[in-house]
């Protein structure tokens, strides 16, 4: 566990840490295999059914002292409970694409966003809001890190996600004929006619808070859109921005 801490570690060994007694119960809901849970002495008895559980599928668990457990969790206020889990993002040969239905399918690039929490709870909206698949392309932070895990609240356990550097996903996307749309400041807003005859196959990409989407998306986006906002205001959160635009976007011509 004190390895996982560390990128190449986890990259290394495809495992990922899953911290909090929800995210764990989660992660045994998703059936994700599960090689290790650690369990605090003083969280022994509300973590009993996770140990029950972990026993049931023959994974092994350890009660540790609190000090030895807090020393090894991510969080400044551990709960008490995490688990190891085996996992990592696809790569795009191993994406399963969904057959044509309909709906319209929408998947979620994530293009140089580095705050962790904020792709955790991207990748968890995608989910929720029934996009196929999202791509976190380089630059973004590491979709293996506990925080991302811990915001995706396990979405990354039942969710198809993917890592790819930038041309690869380009390549990626022409062949498979995904139409692309980008979120910037300077972008359109969606109007009726998109609600009512949306791309069938299409990839929202959401850009650094900061600095926006990279400017290679100006030669491989087939448009830029944006959520409209009053004038004056500052631009949204990102993964605020991903949710309202999938929403527009998913529930288009339903």
């Amino acid at each position: 566990m004190r390895d996982l801490q560390r990128r190449k570690a986890r990259e290394r060994r495809g495992l990922v840490v899953a911290e909090g007694r929800r995210l764990v119960e989660d992660v045994f809901r998703a059936g994700a295999k599960v090689t290790a849970l650690l369990v605090a002495d003083d969280v022994r008895d509300q973590a009993a059914p996770l140990l029950d559980e972990a026993g049931r599928r023959g994974i092994r668990a350890e009660v540790a002292p609190r000090r030895d457990f807090d020393a090894l969790a991510d969080t400044e206020t551990p709960s008490g409970v995490l688990a190891v889990v085996e996992w990592h993002p696809l790569a795009l040969a191993e994406v399963r694409r969904p057959a044509a239905g309909p709906r319209p399918r929408r998947a979620l690039v994530i293009d140089g966003v580095q705050d962790p929490g904020n792709v955790g709870t991207m990748i968890r909206t995608a989910d929720a809001l029934g996009a196929w698949l999202t791509v976190a392309l380089d630059g973004t932070a590491d979709v293996r890190g506990p925080k991302v895990v811990r915001g995706s609240m396990g979405a990354v356990f039942r969710h198809q996600v993917a890592a790819a550097a930038f041309e690869e996903w380009c390549d990626w996307a022409a062949r498979e004929r995904i139409t692309t749309w980008i979120a910037a400041s300077h972008g359109e807003p969606l109007g009726a006619r998109d609600r009512a005859a949306p791309p069938p196959d299409l990839a929202l990409v959401i850009g650094n808070e900061g600095q926006g989407v990279r400017p290679g998306w100006r030669e491989r986006g087939h448009r830029a859109v944006a959520v409209p906002m009053r004038p004056g205001a500052e631009s949204l959160n990102a993964a605020v921005a991903a949710g309202i635009l999938l929403y527009e976007l998913t529930h288009a011509g339903a």
